[in-house]
């Protein structure tokens, strides 16, 4: 998608909003305005990033708040968002668009649209078209996702590394290095792993047995053998700002016939969705295709088995992808919504069934939509039992 000519506005902290990092190129802890009108990109920074900017920033032209007497009419009006909404308004106005709408995103901040308004100015809020500039990813944002997605699997081989070495006590639970071995032992070994690769894993999950059965549990406590552990690892790369994205499910010792039923089902299901992958297939479905296998198997599934107003907590129930890039979860996505596929959209691929007195099972590679077809960027094998 492409902004059609349309004026776009966005206020944000690049490090932190993926609309403004895209939009400027910059990264930046704090607020930055980014302004395109007419096809040119208009970047305002403070003081304290604008040396910073005027070596790194691919814009058209740079402004700093002080040429645009953001400090100056903010004291005046009492208010830095009428002091923003004033430089801004000014800005436009020199650009002759005031009489066009900015295009915002769907998360712009109300204060600033109040006062952009109040000032005469047409927001209009396109979450779409915003979500839709990010989807192709061009040859550089590719490499970007692949080295945060080598991060994420030299730390998931560490942890495996971990659980290989690990004993077995009388009781069942895994012993490390004559310590106990808990999720949040093997969380903090994966994040530390993920730093040491210049990426930031925040809620990593370590999670067994029965807590592996709750998707976005992060794990606590001693983990056992027999029972599934899943690790769900996707860092941003603090140097890009990409993400990746992995899950691996794993048994210390012998699984039960249920868990392996479980996790070869799964795995079924992964396959198949991965062979679907290319330009031009729906999303909608994929998502059916891994329903339909896991439904044959004989677990339940947010397509077959939903109740209308009742939500479904056994089974199959989430959405089979999601976009990667600049945020952990971006359009598109593999779910019941009607959304095609286009090259250069970089999805994950996650089926995963989830019973309370069984636990959970979840599969998850990154794969990269192409001219013909996709490309798995995931290189991690996918191993059960160790």
């Amino acid at each position: 998608m492409t902004d059609d000519g349309q004026n776009l506005l966005v206020i944000g902290a690049p490090e932190h909003d993926a609309h403004a990092y895209h939009l400027s190129g910059f990264l930046a802890p704090d607020d930055v305005i980014c302004l395109r009108v007419a096809g040119k990109t208009y970047l305002a920074v403070s003081s304290l990033e604008y040396g910073r900017a005027k070596k790194d920033a691919p814009v058209d032209e740079l402004l700093s708040y002080e040429e645009l007497e953001i400090p100056k009419l903010s004291r005046e009006l009492k208010s830095s968002a009428k002091g923003y909404a004033a430089a801004i308004s000014n800005l436009v106005e020199s650009l002759g668009a005031s009489d066009s709408p900015l295009v915002v995103p769907a998360g712009f901040p109300l204060a600033d649209a109040d006062e952009l308004r109040a000032r005469g100015l047409t927001l209009t809020p396109n979450r779409k078209l915003f979500d839709g500039l990010r989807r192709a990813k061009r040859a550089g944002e590719v490499a970007h996702v692949e080295q945060a997605q080598r991060a994420v699997e030299a730390a998931c081989e560490h942890a495996v590394g971990i659980l290989r070495e690990s004993e077995v006590d009388n009781s069942g639970t895994l012993l490390w290095r004559g310590e106990i071995l808990t999720s949040e032992t093997l969380r903090s070994e994966i994040n530390v792993e993920l730093l040491r690769r210049n990426c930031l894993g925040d809620g990593t999950i370590a999670a067994g047995g029965s807590q592996a059965a709750d998707p976005h549990e992060r794990g606590s406590g001693p983990l056992k053998a027999g029972e599934a552990i899943i690790l769900d690892i996707f860092p941003k790369n603090l140097s890009s700002r990409y993400f990746a994205d992995m899950t691996r499910t794993f048994v210390k010792g012998e699984p039960n016939g249920e868990l392996r039923k479980m996790y070869d089902a799964v795995l079924e299901s992964q396959e198949a969705a991965l062979a679907m992958i290319g330009p031009g297939v729906n999303g909608r479905d994929v998502h059916r295709k891994v329903a339909d296998i896991l439904h044959e198997a004989g677990y339940k599934t947010n397509v077959h088995d939903r109740e209308e107003g009742k939500p479904l907590t056994e089974g199959f129930f989430h959405g089979t992808g999601h976009g990667v890039g600049l945020e952990i979860h971006e359009a598109p996505r593999l779910a019941p919504v009607d959304e095609e596929l286009i090259p250069g959209d970089i999805v994950s691929v996650e089926p995963g069934l989830y019973y309370q007195e069984i636990g959970g099972v979840r599969i998850e590679d990154l794969v990269l939509v192409t001219e013909d077809g996709s490309r798995n960027l995931t290189r991690f094998p996918k191993e059960f039992v160790l």
